[in-house]
């Protein structure tokens, strides 16, 4: 018990009149002083109860505050956030139409470039004749291939227009077979880029080039016959370079 509820009882006891105290009996006065002492203590117990209750109520208030300006805080940020989302939904759904156009039109657009490079290797100059054809072939196959993807498709077309693309910067000398005056001999064959394609037989006696005009081999005299078998040694890097004189285009 607390001591100021002690203090208040003995204050109303001196409070009281004389007479009182006097004309009631011991007992009763004792009984009244601990009635006044217990329901002083039942008060100030009240009141610690009450008191701790407002503190209890005061701190969850002031939490329940804090939380929802943090909540407020996490609904703008978050719908900022949804917002930001829609837009980013919307950009991937304009792209996948946009990838579904192109779709459709690169798909038929490769097949025509697959078809203008064959007839290109057709009326170019004849070398590697199998292995372009083989590498058509194989566009064609890749082309039909459902289960293949588009960009796939895509990187094999430009593969293939890229290796055809070098030709034209690069010189080759080759062994091949061809049909010379209807007799099938063994020929060395010099590219040299898309300019022009000479042969010269083993023996270095016999010497042509291919002429577009008339998709036919022409003969060449013997003086180029040995400038050309000067120029496959410097392709093939046992001579030093110098300039030639070889004929480009139509030979009379």
């Amino acid at each position: 018990m607390k001591p100021n509820c002690y203090l208040t009882s003995a204050a109303l006891l001196l409070l009281m009149p004389l007479s009182v105290l006097a004309a009631s009996p011991a007992a009763d006065v004792i009984a009244e002083t601990a009635k006044a002492i217990q329901a002083e203590s039942a008060a100030q117990a009240d009141y610690s109860r009450w008191a701790d209750q407002k503190e209890a109520l005061g701190a969850e208030i002031r939490d329940l505050k804090a939380t929802d300006t943090w909540l407020d805080f996490q609904n703008e940020k978050y719908a900022a956030y949804i917002n930001k989302q829609h837009e980013v939904i919307a950009e991937l759904q304009r792209r996948k139409q946009e990838a579904r156009r192109i779709q459709m039109e690169l798909e038929p657009f490769l097949e025509t470039i697959v078809d203008d490079l064959a007839l290109f290797i057709q009326s170019d100059l004849p070398f590697l004749a199998e292995e372009r054809a083989a590498r058509v072939a194989f566009l064609r196959d890749s082309l039909g291939d459902y289960r293949l993807e588009l960009s796939e498709k895509l990187r094999r077309v430009f593969e293939a227009l890229h290796v055809e693309a070098e030709y034209g910067r690069t010189i080759e000398v080759a062994a091949q077979e061809l049909t010379i005056e209807g007799e099938p001999r063994q020929v060395s064959l010099f590219r040299l880029g898309r300019t022009a394609l000479y042969y010269t037989t083993g023996d270095g006696a016999r010497a042509g080039m291919w002429n577009a005009a008339t998709q036919t081999w022409q003969s060449l005299d013997q003086d180029t016959a040995r400038t050309l078998h000067k120029a496959e040694e410097m392709a093939a890097r046992k001579r030093a370079v110098e300039l030639l004189q070889l004929p480009i285009g139509k030979v009379q």
